[in-house]
């Protein structure tokens, strides 16, 4: 009996474990799908006549744009104006391309970066050097460059052998302007501190429609001929306020054989002119690419956009005179220089025309 029982149990037993084997197994468990990322934003840039690659301008305002590509992972591109007549079908091309954020560069893209501003509410904008527009969707970016040329005025005074130096621009406006102005402020300073006579050409407050201009920002001979003519005049120190045009000073300056020199101005240009950089007594900087990003970084990281007119100055490193370190300055000119930055920084000096302000009035 006992036999049977265990017999009956075995049999039990094993067609429980046939069954269990026999079972079909348990689904595996999914894994969760992934959260769709989140679309890139779209940047574009519209350039000037100057284009990328100029050195300068448009490649100061480009940087920001990569830096944002870089560190924020956004989706930038340009597209280059060959007159003015491109402005607005480039700003429209860029609208088309669905970009979120549209760099307009050149106060003489104002009106046709007005009109698309105007048009696409949803759309934010940054002008560079449109320092005048007040909407919602817009940021100006304005510099006070007078400050850093202020200081190059009164170094090119101080190093002149002549006692004539120079400025020119491509084409006349107050946001180009303000760097002319500044330079002949430094040099009349460094007259009075020090009872020189030195000589300004090219520009004059009391007479500043007149200023020298090439008429383009891209006419690299245009700036050789007009510098030919202040060397005749006597200049042997150049600002040139026209990109890269500025590259046409320094050459005529290498043909002659004299000594003398150029400012470079936004970019230091010992680092992206090298092929002069013996010329280069030192640069203005115009540090447009620090606002392009931040507020972009603002606008992607807190979805954040700040409008208004952003202002480049001492006080918040947005302009500063390079010098290039390929030069021995006198010990005692480049102090003075330096201690100039404190005192236009605490109004102590003004680095600007009374002109100048009278026609352009600060707020």
């Amino acid at each position: 009996m006992i036999r049977k029982m265990s017999l009956v149990l075995t049999v039990v037993m094993l067609a429980a474990l046939f069954l269990v084997a026999c079972a079909p197994a348990a689904p595996a468990a999914t894994a969760a799908p992934a959260a769709p990322k989140a679309p890139k934003l779209k940047a574009c840039l519209v350039t000037d006549a100057a284009g990328i690659g100029d050195r300068s301008f448009n490649d100061m305002v480009w940087k920001g744009l990569q830096q944002a590509k870089t560190d924020l992972g956004i989706e930038a591109n340009y597209i280059e104006s060959k007159s003015a007549d491109d402005y607005a079908p480039n700003l429209s091309a860029c609208i088309d391309s669905k970009a979120e954020v549209v760099v307009c560069v050149g106060f003489m893209m104002a009106d046709a970066c007005k009109a698309s501003v105007e048009a696409n509410p949803n759309i934010k904008f940054i002008g560079v050097d449109i320092n005048w527009l007040v909407y919602d969707n817009f940021l100006g970016v304005d510099a006070y460059m007078d400050q850093s040329c202020f200081q190059a005025g009164y170094l090119a005074a101080g190093m002149t052998k002549t006692g004539t130096v120079a400025t020119y621009t491509g084409i006349f406006g107050p946001v180009v302007q303000i760097f002319m102005d500044g330079f002949y402020m430094g040099v009349k300073e460094h007259n009075k501190v020090h009872g020189t006579n030195v000589k300004v050409l090219g520009y004059d407050p009391a007479t500043m429609d007149q200023a020298s201009a090439t008429g383009s920002w891209s006419d690299i001979d245009a700036g050789r001929s007009l510098t030919e003519g202040f060397l005749d005049a006597g200049a042997d120190i150049i600002l040139p306020v026209a990109g890269f045009v500025g590259g046409g000073s320094a050459a005529a300056i290498k043909d002659r054989g004299i000594k003398g020199y150029i400012f470079g101005v936004d970019q230091d240009w010992t680092q992206t002119v090298p092929e002069y950089k013996d010329l280069i007594l030192a640069s203005a900087l115009k540090n447009m690419d620090v606002p392009v990003f931040n507020a972009i970084k603002d606008f992607v990281k807190n979805g954040k956009w700040t409008s208004g007119n952003y202002v480049l100055s001492f006080a918040n490193g947005g302009t500063s005179l390079a010098y290039n370190p390929a030069i021995e300055y006198p010990a005692a000119l480049k102090a003075e220089v330096d201690a100039l930055f404190n005192k236009i920084l605490s109004g102590e000096i003004s680095s600007v025309s009374p002109e100048y302000l009278a026609k352009y009035p600060r707020k």
